[in-house]
């Protein structure tokens, strides 16, 4: 087993098709069919299933995606590390962002970053808030930034602001009053976060302490959906300012606070005991320069910075 089958490893089973990952990675589809031959001789497990449709990873296949997605990542730092030029910091940098993080942060960071950092590759994963911690104790994220992030062994973070959960709702819905109660939000539908979800208990626990039930519409673990289904009309949802804060700038999307005056904290997170290469250092620094500059432009609102 060496990197380059690893590397030509991981892109077929994230595109599935020998022929299509032959092609992205400049080599010949008999070349790359020989290379996973060799890497499952050499292991002595089958790590790929052929069909007529393309390929698919065996169990074993998945858990190798998995460590060899850590190995690269670490390569590419190694790297980073040993022989970056003197005047430019080179490298890739992994954040992982919740979606409704994501949806304010992801491309002014991308911009930020490109513009004063040009030697870096910044790559944003958005994943459900329950796995950020995960990938970033795993390698395969360089850092996050977690929603309500606890302490925990392996792990270093600074929190770097909180944010008021607001009631989301479509525009033509009139409300009983301008800061609606508990026993108001009971009455209408809503779309909430699939558990486990941070955001969603405390809705939960809200809900449960006070002796109500939620109308509950429908769940998702995007912002991707939940957004779109108060947009459309359907429900609304309880979410931060930050994840419908274009749909609420242009009107199409109504912001309140509530009674139940819950808030949630945004944590900067990244392993104790992987080092930190300075394209990552300098990313984070960035971040949280690109947050304090939305929250002073008025574009990231019903928070407060604590850094």
């Amino acid at each position: 087993m060496n990197l380059r089958q690893l590397k030509y490893f991981v892109h077929v089973v994230e595109v599935r098709n020998l022929t299509r990952a032959a092609e992205a990675l400049h080599v010949a589809q008999p070349a790359l069919s020989q290379q996973m031959a060799l890497l499952e001789d050499g292991l002595g497990v089958r790590l790929l299933l052929r069909g007529p449709k393309g390929v698919v990873p065996t169990d074993e296949g998945m858990l190798l995606y998995r460590h060899a997605q850590t190995i690269l990542r670490q390569v590419d730092s190694t790297r980073s590390l040993l022989s970056r030029a003197a005047d430019q910091i080179t490298g890739t940098v992994s954040i992982g962002l919740a979606s409704s993080t994501a949806r304010i942060l992801a491309l002014p960071l991308m911009q930020r970053v490109k513009a004063e950092l040009p030697g870096i590759v910044l790559e944003i994963v958005d994943i459900p808030s329950a796995d950020l911690t995960k990938l970033v104790l795993q390698g395969r994220l360089d850092f996050s930034l977690s929603p309500d992030q606890q302490p925990l062994q392996g792990l270093v973070h600074e929190t770097l602001l909180k944010e008021e959960l607001l009631l989301l709702t479509p525009p033509s819905w009139k409300l009983a009053r301008r800061r609606p109660r508990i026993a108001d939000i009971a009455k209408i539908p809503l779309i909430l976060p699939s558990l486990p979800n941070t955001l969603r208990a405390r809705v939960d626990h809200a809900f449960l302490t006070a002796g109500h039930t939620t109308n509950l519409y429908a769940e998702a673990s995007t912002s991707a959906i939940l957004i779109p289904a108060v947009h459309m009309g359907a429900a609304a949802t309880i979410l931060p300012h930050s994840a419908a804060h274009a749909e609420i700038a242009n009107g199409t999307i109504t912001a309140s606070s509530t009674d139940m005056r819950l808030s949630r904290e945004l944590a900067l997170c990244a392993s104790n005991s992987l080092p930190l290469t300075p394209a990552v250092m300098q990313v984070m620094e960035l971040c949280k320069t690109e947050i304090r500059r939305l929250i002073e432009d008025g574009k990231w609102q019903a928070c407060r910075p604590l850094f």
